[in-house]
């Protein structure tokens, strides 16, 4: 089946400038026009009439003159600070390049996910940003009839898509050196699973996994028992975080410092260790990870591992948006975000 990539490469124009002139858009030049039709007829390529209705959804919208294309952002809950900070900065970092982004919650459901996927595709979505898939890239590509995808924080390893990622496996060993560099010994770890075999054999595609990863390697290297009773399961919300340091409080007793797998977990566990009439960090010292803005807010203020978000938002778009213009020789990519420790009244 012929599409827009392919009518764009034979004219030698972006896709997105296809659609402009295929849907009698008056802001490409006549020229480029011109060949665009001459390609499209040659190719015998037809825009699709019955989505072209719901596709001037998106470009109904214009700012001083200017239509604006559609990305869509699947991302895995919206209601917790992180995924939100991060779809307001893909957003912004959108509407810088001409962009307007539809926001979907995919629950890390695979029902939810291919219906997103579908619904985004095939309706308005020049290209999709899509986080924590449990689908296969095959099923993607499929899905979304080979629209330039871009996955968050999913290392697949395969070279048929694109990924960006959170700097998971050296951001939790960072955290480990970090107590261990200020004098704590009884580490602990609150948000992953403390079953032995299922820490060592955890999915090293999915965050968790990956962040287990970097704690067993700090550990390693630091000379220091990998220790599983230390090991804490929670979701990963404030609330269940809250309750699992009264339900494990005998665990967090034995321990000098917790790494906590989120920041949003951290908020939870400290709540819950002033419940049990623990100081931080004088009793415990409590690091996260991500580094979203209410950190700093916090009594006490959580040290973190702060990463970019905004350097996750920025290159995600950008590698989105070149492959909707379907850039010539762009290899797929694979691409981790920045990070440092950001050292606070916690820890």
């Amino acid at each position: 089946m012929v599409t827009m990539k392919d009518v764009g490469r034979e004219a030698g124009v972006s896709a997105m400038t296809v659609s402009n002139v295929l849907r009698g858009n008056d802001n490409v030049a006549p020229e480029t026009a011109k060949r665009v039709r001459e390609a499209a007829d040659k190719l015998h390529y037809r825009l699709n009439t019955t989505s072209l209705s719901a596709r001037s959804l998106r470009v109904s919208t214009s700012r001083k003159g200017k239509e604006f294309g559609t990305i869509g952002l699947a991302i895995f809950e919206l209601d917790q600070p992180y995924p939100s900070q991060l779809a307001s900065l893909v957003s912004i970092e959108a509407e810088k390049r001409g962009y307007q982004t539809v926001v979907q919650q995919t629950r890390i459901n695979e029902l939810n996910e291919r219906s997103i996927i579908e619904r985004m595709s095939n309706q308005f979505c020049d290209g999709l940003l899509f986080s924590s898939s449990r689908l296969s890239a095959y099923e993607i590509e499929t899905l979304s009839n080979h629209r330039p995808t871009v996955l968050l924080d999913d290392d697949r390893r395969q070279t048929d898509i694109d990924t960006v990622l959170t700097p998971c496996e050296a951001g939790a060993q960072a955290a480990i050196t970090y107590l261990h560099g200020i004098g704590r010994r009884r580490i602990g770890i609150i948000g992953a699973n403390p079953a032995v075999n299922e820490v060592s054999l955890e999915d090293n595609r999915v965050t968790k996994g990956r962040r287990i990863t970097g704690c067993r390697t700090a550990f390693e290297e630091l000379g220091m028992p990998w220790n599983p009773a230390r090991i804490i399961p929670t979701p990963w919300n404030d609330v269940d975080a809250r309750q699992a340091v009264h339900t494990y409080e005998s665990t967090i007793r034995d321990c000098d410092a917790l790494f906590c797998m989120t920041d949003t977990v951290a908020f939870g566990v400290i709540r819950g260790l002033k419940d049990i009439g623990l100081d931080v960090p004088r009793d415990i010292a409590i690091i996260g990870f991500d580094g979203i803005a209410m950190g700093a807010s916090m009594v006490p203020s959580l040290t973190t591992v702060a990463v970019d978000i905004e350097d996750i938002a920025r290159r995600s778009v950008d590698l989105l948006i070149r492959r909707i213009d379907d850039e010539p020789g762009l290899p797929h990519q694979r691409v981790t975000a920045a990070f440092h420790i950001e050292r606070r009244e916690s820890a």
